[in-house]
């Protein structure tokens, strides 16, 4: 009688593939389902290493801002997949600006500015809404950061914190929408700015 049992090879080919028995059981399923997750993973992991160095929540404004201007920026670009190329640029600027112990907040609210003016001259204000949402996006969330540096470490704190839960509800419109920015930006973005948006408030009621 011909042996109809499988292959190691094929095994393993059905295991990389998902299809497998492995791929099959609950375990299987599981990992496939965490492995997808991986903007999750890496938005959880940056909220938690944003809080190490954190004296009160306004530290945490620029998150705020940055994530208006990518949004900004890509939307006026009108491709999706050019946020992660904003998000990388924006972290190795503000990265650099910060080595030279340079204050960041000039550039970024210049960048804010010409991209708002930018924003208006071009054709976006008559692109779909969520896509034309990200201008007046840009000024409340902006706003909101800026605001929350006058003011009190306890005020200033909650000020952010309200803005980065507000922005992690667009995160999830924007990501259920697939619209404006890739899905696993919007997913990165969602779990790091509500994640950062409940721990500060924790800490300000410790």
């Amino acid at each position: 009688m011909t042996d109809i049992s499988p292959t190691p090879a094929t095994l393993f080919a059905e295991q990389a593939a998902g299809t497998g028995r492995a791929g099959r059981s609950p375990a299987g399923r599981a990992l496939r389902f965490a492995a997808r997750r991986w903007p999750a993973w890496c938005g959880l992991a940056m909220a938690v290493l944003s809080l190490l160095d954190l004296e009160d929540g306004r530290g945490q404004a620029v998150i705020v801002f940055l994530a208006a201007l990518i949004y900004l920026g890509t939307a006026i670009v009108g491709k999706p997949g050019v946020v992660w190329i904003l998000f990388g640029a924006s972290v190795v600027a503000i990265t650099v600006l910060r080595v030279f112990q340079v204050d960041p907040w000039v550039p970024l609210i210049g960048g804010a500015v010409a991209l708002l003016v930018l924003g208006l001259v071009s054709d976006l204000p008559r692109q779909p809404r969520l896509a034309a949402a990200q201008l007046p996006a840009m000024v409340v969330f902006g706003g909101a950061a800026l605001t929350a540096l006058s003011l009190s470490p306890a005020l200033g704190s909650y000020l952010v914190a309200a803005a980065l839960i507000g922005h992690a509800t667009l995160d999830t419109i924007v990501w259920r929408a697939d619209k404006v920015v890739i899905r696993s930006l919007a997913e990165f973005c969602a779990v790091l700015d509500l994640t950062l948006g409940l721990l500060i408030i924790a800490l300000q009621l410790i």
